[in-house]
Formats: structure tokens, sequence, C-alpha cells
């Protein structure tokens, strides 16, 4: 299963299949990291090592070996990866070509000129805690830190003086068809460049000449025979670029995402969200999910009547998104945060990385017609000074990127929140009766008074901007029954769902409502006070299990959004 974007024209080398491999327990990258390491066993890749039971639970650092031969010289090499946790150094023939700590999202490195002949690509990759080396992934963090890389490893081989590397496409008229085409290059690329361009299966490509400014080029064009894109009818659209020696194929949807007043507009019409939050997560794999179970997760998700999926709570893996573009599943792309604090958004650096990540998911993920926001920054202190400058800088960036979705980010301080309006939609977390300060009462009675105070105080500051749920739910284990609904039970789960769910949906002013969450999750193992209403180390939120084993409460929402 390939992502889009196709490459035809190059040489490209898949990485992925079993590495040579060493892991050293409780040692960082920066003293393990060793290129002439001595294997003691192989890894997959994509692949978690810590989800592999010799490994399990354990934080340190995987030593990785991979031997490939190329048959003819290139002048350019790219090493591509999608996503690597949480720290990852690259080596090739021992010389040191990247470096990342950016889990989850895609980056790449320039690793050539090379010669044809054998050669060998190492990788240091860990998984430890450090809050000085390791700014964006934190042990508190309610999903648990896998090691390893979580998705496919390429190398690019090039051959021309420059390279095509995405054209990025948007809609500008829904109506008429009419997209407009951002290429970016890298290299040396000439001021002017001739182009060939061609729509889906046309034998009639497009001749312009591109004026190259900063290794940027844009063009307006008019799809023929276009078709809009929506959930009901997901008609998609590829555009084939050929320029010197570089071909590419980008996949697209002409679709519009707006705003008006307190609606959310899709192609013009209101747009009511149902959904789940969803992380990349199974028992046996970690985060390196197969294609197989993200298709079995959208055929759940389609069972029980959603249109929507949150990326929780980082960019989601390409393969998946082209698969919600297929299927027509709206979608909430995110970048890598949660619960942070206002110390860590006055870090310097911290601030670096949560915009670069911001921006690489953005130029990663925008020819997706599915995507229709951009988030940020899970249940951060939007509350202070640090947040707004923080969660302003981002949105910023987001819509430099990208102007044509709107910007939201999960907000918990819902009492004290200053950072709100810097949203396009707002969209708060609420858990009244299981995550609250009362103890006493019926925990089901609690849930529409919050709801109520909720709205009306976000309604009363921002009149003007769609108001959604983002999270709320209630945990209950695969398996325990109860006759009486005891917390903890699948009855009690499906039950306060109901309430809920009937709650938001009899509140007009509300456009959308995401559950906590799709399946189980594990989480921290040890920390502190918060493993409490953590058993067996794990979010048992989901409406299915870990294993995808539906609880009661998957029939309850898929009744209930069935009726919406």
């Amino acid at each position: 299963m390939n992502a889009y974007p196709h490459y035809p024209g190059r040489r490209i080398l898949s990485l992925n299949g079993n590495w040579q491999f060493r892991f050293t327990e409780g040692v960082p990258l920066e003293k393990a990291d060793d290129p002439g390491f001595r294997a003691d066993s192989l890894m997959t890749v994509p692949g978690a090592f810590d989800a592999m039971p010799e490994w399990f639970g354990k934080r340190g650092t995987g030593l990785y070996r991979t031997v490939f031969t190329l048959a003819a010289p290139c002048r350019r090499a790219l090493l591509k990866l999608d996503g690597v946790g949480l720290r990852g150094r690259f080596r090739l023939d021992g010389r040191e070509i990247g470096f990342t700590s950016l889990p989850y999202s895609a980056v790449e490195f320039e690793a050539g000129p090379l010669a044809a002949g054998r050669h060998e690509l190492t990788a240091a990759v860990d998984n430890c805690f450090d809050s000085e080396a390791m700014k964006l992934f934190l042990p508190y963090y309610d999903f648990y830190g896998f090691g390893g890389f979580y998705r496919g490893a390429e190398l690019h081989l090039l051959d021309g003086d420059y390279a095509l590397d995405r054209v990025q496409v948007r809609t500008a008229d829904c109506r008429n068809g009419e997209v407009e085409l951002r290429f970016l290059f890298s290299g040396d690329v000439p001021e002017h460049l001739d182009c060939r361009i061609a729509f889906d299966t046309s034998r009639a490509p497009v001749e312009r000449q591109l004026a190259i400014v900063h290794n940027c080029a844009g063009l307006r064009l008019a799809v023929p025979a276009f078709e809009t894109w929506s959930p009901e009818r997901p008609a998609l659209h590829t555009v084939t670029v050929s320029a010197g020696p570089e071909r590419i194929v980008e996949r697209f949807g002409i679709r519009e995402i707006s705003t008006d007043g307190n609606r959310l507009l899709l192609n013009g019409k209101p747009l009511f969200l149902k959904g789940v939050n969803r992380h990349e997560f199974h028992p046996e794999f970690g985060p390196a999910v197969p294609p197989q179970l993200m298709l079995e997760d959208l055929q759940n998700l389609r069972r029980m009547n959603c249109n929507f999926v949150r990326g929780s709570h980082y960019p989601q893996d390409r393969r998946f998104l082209d698969l919600c573009d297929e299927t027509g599943l709206l979608v909430w792309e995110e970048s890598l945060g949660w619960g942070n604090t206002a110390e860590q958004m006055a870090d310097p650096e911290f601030i670096r990385l949560q915009e670069l990540q911001t921006r690489l998911m953005v130029r990663c993920s925008v020819n997706h017609p599915a995507v229709i926001l951009w988030g940020f920054l899970n249940e951060f202190d939007s509350a202070s000074p640090q947040g707004y400058a923080l969660c302003a800088r981002l949105a910023e960036a987001i819509r430099e990127e990208d102007g044509s979705r709107p910007v939201t980010f999960a907000c918990n301080h819902v009492d004290a929140d200053i950072c709100a309006g810097l949203a396009d939609v707002i969209a708060f977390n609420t858990y009244p009766g299981w995550i609250d300060a009362e103890n006493d009462g019926d925990p089901l009675e609690r849930i529409k008074p919050a709801c109520d105070e909720i709205i009306r105080r976000f309604r009363s500051l921002h009149p003007n901007k769609p108001l959604m749920v983002s999270e709320m739910g209630t945990c209950g284990i695969y398996g325990a029954h109860d006759s009486a609904a005891a917390q903890w039970s699948e009855e009690f789960q499906a039950e306060y769902l109901e309430t809920v769910i009937r709650a938001i949906f009899a509140r007009p002013e509300l456009c959308g409502f995401t559950v906590w969450q799709y399946h189980d999750t594990r989480s921290y193992l040890r920390s502190g006070a918060n493993i409490r209403c953590k058993p067996l180390a794990c979010n048992f939120a989901g409406l299915y299990d870990g294993f995808r084993h539906p609880k009661l409460a998957a029939g309850v929402v898929g009744r209930l959004f069935a009726g919406k």
C-alpha cells in the first residue's frame, strides 16, 4: 500500500523489512550510538521494538542496521521517514546524515551522492524520557511513548540537479472546479521551467512555463470533468506533473470547508460532526499499525455511523488519511502535544519544535480532502500568557502554510481559557461524572448541567464561532458486566454515553461531538497519582478494546448517531 504522492520517474528503494538489531536498556542514544555494533537480534521496519515481548515496557536505545546495493550511482539521495520515536540518529556508510526528535512527523534527510555498490545504513533510536533531550513527549502523556520506526522508510535516488518534491493542491473555486497548484522544488532549480500538467487520465496535458521564486511556483487551473468531494460521494482526482527529469502524481479532492457564524459548512452546506478520537495503537503492534487494521478501524467507524475522526494526539499515518479520502471520513489532524504547562511553553526549544512539527504536518497532509480541521496542543494550559503566545504562533504558522481550513485546539481549561478567540472552531473536553471533583450523587446527573454551563460560557464570549465537544466519555472494561451498571462495567459506560449523546444532541448551538475514544490504549506505566485511574496501565474509555472487540457502548453510539 503506497501512500500518495507517487514518483513514477524516480528510483525508490524501500527500506522496510528486517534490520539487524541490538537493544541497550536504560541508555539514551547519545551514549548507546555505535555504528559498528554487534547485532544479536532482528527488528522489523516499520515496527516498535518495545511492543515486542522481549523489550516490552523497557526504556533505552535500539540500534538498527540494514545493507543495500545500488546497481548505478546517483547524484543525490533522500532518506524519507514517515515517523520515528521517540528520537533517532541516522548514519550512511558511517557518516551522520540526520537526527530527529519529532515523533510521528514525516522527515527527510540528504544522504547523497552515492556510488554504485554496497552501502550500510544504521540508526540509533531511543524511547527514553528526558525533559531536556525529548521536549515533545513527556512521561505523563496519556498514551504510551513507543520506540522504533512507527511507519515506513524509503531511499529516493535522484539523478538531476533538482527535484520536484511536492505539488500542493487547494480548492480555489468549488463551483467551477478550479484549483491552485503550488510546486515545491529542491536543489539547483532554474528560474524558468517548462512543465506538463495532466488531471486524472487526460492524454492532453496542459503545458506551462513556471516562474520559480525561492524554489516555489504557483498556477491556477480548472479540472476538466470535475466532481466535488463529499462524505456521501468521495470523488477523488489526480494531477500528474512532469518537470524536466521529475514526475510526480498527487491525489486531491475538490471541496470547501468554511465557517458561517456558529455553523461549520462543507461545500456550503451545514455540517454536524459525529465521530470518535482515535489513537494509532494495537496491543501487538504499538503505533506501527498495519494497513489491514486501519481499514478495519474505518469499517467499525462506519458501522457506528460516524462521519468524523479526530487523530489524537499527533499526525496520522498517510495511508490512513488516504483511506479516509477514499471512504469519505472527515478528519481532525493535529500535531503532537498533551497537557503542556506554562513552563514548558516558555521554553524556546519547545516552541521551535512545536512550530516545526506543526508546519511539517500541514505540508504533509495538505492534499487530503478528508482533513477539514488543523489542531495542536491538546489540553495545554490555555489560561496562561505562555499558552496564549504559543497558540497564536501555531495558529499563524498553520494559516501561513494553508489558509483553506479552520484551526482549532481541544480546550479543558474552560473556566479560565484565554485562547479560544484564536481558533476558528472552538472545541472543549469535559468529563462530568468521571473526571471531576465530585464524589457524591449519581455521576450521570452531572452531565447535562456541566455541558450547559460550558456552552453558556463559550457562547457568551464567542457567539459567532462554531462550538463542538471534542472529548467526552468514560471507561468500561471489556467483558466486565454488572446488572446494576457499576462504574467500570460495560453497562455503566453504555448508559453514560447514552446520557452524554442525548444531552449534546439537544443543544443546537453545537456543530459536533467526538467520543473519547474509539478503542482502549496503552497509557503510562508508572506516573504518580494519575496511575490510579489507569488500571493495568490502560485507558479503558474505548468503545472497542485494543484488539477491536466491541463493547456495549459501541452499539449505543451507533444507534444514536444513526438518528442524528
